[in-house]
């Protein structure tokens, strides 16, 4: 049996994109209801394909954003996956480290918001054994790496790493 699951970052949901709207408020309101139109479609693919979860590697918000309005949007979305019975795996990162959108939200027990310690989660999916590891910033910048403290691979299982990181080197 096969398992699917869908994945995505940098999602930056209701971002003031503040220097497009000193230029054009009106294309910063376009693209900034974007995030949420793609969002919802992202859920709405997990639905049409019956995934085993959606993994999400950091920068759902941007900085300090609080707006209950972003936070009740994500609150719904994560309840028709968990309707749907489909979890989520959520790390933050750099840009919403600090949110308190992310700390104070009340999602539904199959959505996992991974800490800034490396924790690792056992499920199966379609009869296979699934260890889904995961590190969330725990400050908007972590200056090494933080690959280096994922919990070593489960052995007998499919390992999914969830990590919010560039690929360049620091000089």
């Amino acid at each position: 049996m096969a398992f699917k699951f869908v994945h995505t970052a940098d999602i930056h949901l209701d971002s003031p994109l503040k220097s497009l709207a000193l230029r054009d408020a009106g294309l910063a309101e376009l693209v900034g209801n974007a995030s949420r139109a793609t969002f919802s479609r992202l859920v709405d693919l997990c639905l049409a394909e019956h995934v085993q979860a959606l993994l999400i590697a950091g920068d759902l918000y941007d900085s300090g954003q609080t707006s209950m309005k972003t936070a009740r949007f994500l609150t719904q979305e994560m309840e028709r996956l968990a309707a749907a019975g489909i979890p989520a795996f959520i790390i933050r990162g750099n840009h919403d480290a600090a949110s308190k959108i992310t700390r104070e939200l009340a999602l539904p027990d199959s959505i996992t918001v991974f800490s800034g310690k490396a924790n690792m989660i056992e499920t199966t999916w379609g009869g296979h054994a699934v260890a889904v590891h995961g590190i969330s910033f725990g400050k908007p910048h972590a200056p090494e790496t933080l690959l280096n403290r994922f919990q070593a691979p489960v052995r007998g299982a499919f390992n999914i790493g969830v990590l919010h990181s560039s690929l360049g080197r620091a000089q």
